[in-house]
């Protein structure tokens, strides 16, 4: 395939980031020189960016974050990229988060020539990152690559559990991975690896509320884990809280068979399920969209919201 002139990354994933720079550049040659735009560049980026090397490789010149750069840098990038230099590839990434769906490149960026000109040749690249729609096609990627299947039901637990982070994704995988063994099959009973059961048990944290003690304990934990009390976990529980309401949910109304656990888990779920009834169920839907709602107009920080969460959670015993 031919090399491209200069590229663009857009992408707030960093992981898939640096997938995206390996394909481009595997078969070229080119020695990869990695820079940062949050920080002030120093001389060895304009020399490694304008200089041919003259031993060794050409270099790619990846310059990360470059949408923290301003007017003067890509003003005078225009001029660098008008030359055509066979020994660098300059390859910027651009990791602002999206909206909407829709990639933020700024308007310094976007009002530029060099940005028409990659676009009509194909030397942009958008990727919205992983999603609760796509992450299956990153569970299929890994599996292809390690030679792995999923038993029935597995894949979808962990397309609604995993973290939506590629990186800390492919982490948990590879806990999982060491638990499959030489059948090269991942079986729910493996999924007891998984970070998000060991940072936090969502399940254990519902049981631990029924009981005085036990609402102790969780209060206890809301107040010093630096993460729960900064309301960093809101959103993250919020979303844990809702995968239990749909199994709790299933399984009080005999759909076992959608529920993908290991027996003595469902068997557990299964009872709180029947001891809390559909009403009681029902709510966690309602306390999710108050929280989400509080956090979104303002009306309370993501630590009260989190604070709150656990009140009404604590009202369903």
């Amino acid at each position: 395939m031919t090399r491209q002139g200069f590229s663009f990354l857009v992408c707030a994933d960093p992981e898939l980031l640096k997938d995206r720079v390996g394909e481009l550049l595997e078969g070229h040659g080119f020695a990869v020189r990695t820079f940062w735009g949050d920080e002030e560049l120093s001389g060895r980026f304009w020399q490694t960016l304008t200089v041919p090397s003259m031993m060794g490789p050409p270099n790619a010149v990846v310059l990360r974050r470059a949408q923290d750069q301003n007017d003067e840098f890509w003003s005078r990038m225009g001029a660098l990229l008008a030359m055509a230099r066979p020994s660098v590839w300059p390859i910027f990434c651009l990791e602002g988060e999206w909206k909407s769906g829709k990639s933020t490149v700024p308007k310094t960026v976007s009002k530029g020539k060099y940005w028409d000109a990659a676009q009509k040749r194909g030397w942009v690249w958008e990727h919205p990152g992983l999603s609760r729609a796509t992450i299956g096609q990153e569970l299929d990627r890994f599996a292809a690559r390690h030679g792995l299947t999923y038993a029935h039901g597995v894949k979808k637990i962990l397309a609604e559990s995993l973290p939506l982070s590629t990186i800390a994704l492919r982490n948990e995988l590879e806990k999982i991975l060491l638990l499959a063994g030489p059948e090269k099959s991942i079986q729910p009973e493996h999924l007891a690896a998984l970070d998000a059961e060991e940072a936090f048990d969502l399940f254990a944290f519902l049981r631990s509320l029924q009981t005085p003690a036990g609402r102790q304990k969780a209060w206890d934990r809301l107040l010093n884990d630096p993460a729960m009390a900064g309301g960093d976990m809101v959103f993250p529980v919020s979303s844990l809280m809702l995968r239990e309401a749909r199994q709790l949910w299933q399984l009080l109304h005999g759909e076992d068979g959608k529920v993908q656990l290991y027996p003595s888990l469902k068997t557990e779920k299964k009872r709180l399920a029947q001891r809390l009834g559909p009403a009681r169920i029902s709510r966690f839907w309602d306390i999710v969209l108050q929280a989400d709602t509080d956090i979104k107009t303002g009306r309370l920080k993501p630590a009260q919201a989190m604070e709150n969460l656990v009140k009404e959670a604590q009202r369903l015993w």
